[in-house]
């Protein structure tokens, strides 16, 4: 995967865990010179706040404090509720992730994630930054 430059993006929860634990390169995507428009959802906050250890509270702010939070509304809500009733079945799709999905649909914005599985509508652009390979990222 090459860098990711002028784009409209919505961070995944995943990116940011790993950046808190040292991992992946969410700071290129999100840096000055990436001009990058860097969402993040709601959802996504959540789901953070309830995995933080102690110590990464302060640095979690700093970084919300650098990314545009994207709010739900009804329009999310029922594209979201679609994707899940659509992709339960077959893929097992949970709610939050139906809901981030809708969030990058209506915004537009390109899903930065790990987790490309967890996002089967091909409606949305998608892409995963690095892998984890022995224990080491890499690029794509």
């Amino acid at each position: 995967m090459g860098v990711i430059k002028k784009r409209t993006v919505l961070i995944d929860t995943d990116i940011i865990m790993d950046h808190l634990r040292g991992v992946g390169n969410f700071g290129t995507i999100i840096d000055d010179q990436s001009n990058n428009t860097c969402h993040l959802s709601v959802i996504s906050i959540a789901e953070l706040y309830s995995n933080l250890f102690p110590t990464e509270y302060e640095l979690v702010e700093m970084l919300l404090s650098a990314l545009k939070v994207v709010n739900l509304d009804p329009i999310i809500a029922k594209l979201g509720g679609n994707y899940r009733m659509k992709f339960y079945k077959s893929h097992g799709l949970k709610l939050p992730d139906a809901l981030i999905a809708a969030t990058a649909k209506i915004h537009e914005a390109m899903l930065i994630t790990k987790n490309l599985k967890h996002f089967p509508m091909d409606d949305i652009q998608k892409i995963r930054p690095y892998s984890i390979k022995n224990g080491c990222p890499y690029v794509q």
